[in-house]
């Protein structure tokens, strides 16, 4: 997760200020959450007249309109984007994290030479859009080539659909949430076995369908037992939650890794042969087996390597010939190490 800031111009005050956006952990818009925003922007410019209605997203260079009311009249262009620090409404109304009402910038000295000037847009009225956690999103607002006060009702509702947009995006943070708890190992965050095993199901049919390559590593923690026995299952917790960290920090971008069981481990490496499975953990295997034995000196691991067959029908076939390469690698060690 990487929380993002941006930094925007607030010309009521003539400041600059840094303010939480959109962060990584956030959920994507969904087609029909964005579908419903689209009839609620329209709405406000058809009630009001006005030529434009926007729901605006903050980036952390941009504003870009991220909706337009559907009005032949609107000037903005679809996704048009403006760089921050220019001043433009929205950037005060996020920097305050108010309402911001201009009758007439042309009136006004603070806003007369703002960008959407040019645009004739020079009625504004607008409201701040915030995430649960209080990150900016963006605004609501609706603009007008003539003087316009917007009446105290129509405030009223603009505020209400401000609200709806905004439990809108709780619900999207809340459904993020509530997948998240049903598809993780809730001590090590990796995939839990139901999802990496539905995750081996998909991509055992993509590489029969595409006819590409598919390779799985199941892998186990030597000597973990012993662990657990000696430094207590606070320690064994932690040896688990730093294998993980360290392996899901160092495979591809394309592989999907999760949490089999107790020590064990399924890392599935799509369009990736077998040979190309074992440079892989070759390369991170002594980095790995290092971080792990900063917390216990004794435990190190081991992996067996299959790659999916034309014949195999099932996955179930691939996972039980990599079972079995794991097995002959535990072999291979000493009986401590087992």
């Amino acid at each position: 997760m990487t929380k993002k800031t941006a930094r925007v111009m607030v010309r009521t005050t003539g400041s600059y200020k840094t303010v939480p956006i959109t962060g990584t952990d956030k959920p994507d818009i969904s087609e029909a959450i964005s579908s419903k925003w689209q009839r609620i922007i329209t709405l406000c410019a058809r009630l009001l007249a006005v030529p434009s209605g926007l729901i605006m997203r903050i980036t952390q260079e941009n504003m870009e309109v991220f909706l337009k009311s559907a009005n032949k009249e609107n000037p903005y262009p679809e996704h048009g984007a403006d760089q921050l620090g220019h001043g433009l409404y929205c950037e005060t109304v996020i920097g305050n994290n108010h309402a911001l009402l201009v009758p007439n910038a042309l009136d006004d000295p603070i806003w007369a030479d703002n960008p959407d000037v040019p645009l004739k847009m020079i009625s504004y009225y607008g409201l701040p859009i915030l995430w649960p956690d209080q990150e900016a999103f963006g605004t609501i607002c609706v603009l007008d080539n003539k003087t316009n006060h917007y009446n105290e009702t129509f405030k009223e509702l603009m505020m209400e659909f401000k609200l709806a947009i905004e439990s809108d995006l709780a619900l999207l943070v809340n459904k993020k949430q509530l997948t998240f708890l049903a598809e993780r190992d809730p001590l090590t965050a990796l995939f839990n076995r139901r999802k990496i095993t539905a995750v081996l199901n998909q991509e055992h049919k993509r590489s029969a369908r595409y006819q590409m390559p598919l390779t799985i590593a199941m892998m186990d923690l030597d000597r973990f037992k012993q662990v657990n026995d000696r430094y207590g299952h606070d320690v064994g917790d932690q040896v688990l939650k730093t294998f993980a960290r360290a392996i899901n920090a160092r495979i591809r971008e394309i592989d999907r890794f999760g949490r089999w069981g107790g020590d064990e481990f399924l890392l599935i490496c799509p369009n990736t042969d077998a040979k190309g499975a074992a440079a892989l953990l070759g390369d991170i295997s002594i980095l790995v087996t290092g971080e792990i034995q900063k917390i216990a000196t004794e435990v190190s691991f081991s992996y067996g390597i299959a790659q999916c067959l034309p014949t195999d029908e099932r996955p179930d076939a691939l996972f039980k010939r990599a079972d079995q390469q794991l097995y002959k690698a535990k072999k291979r060690k000493r009986p401590a190490d087992k």
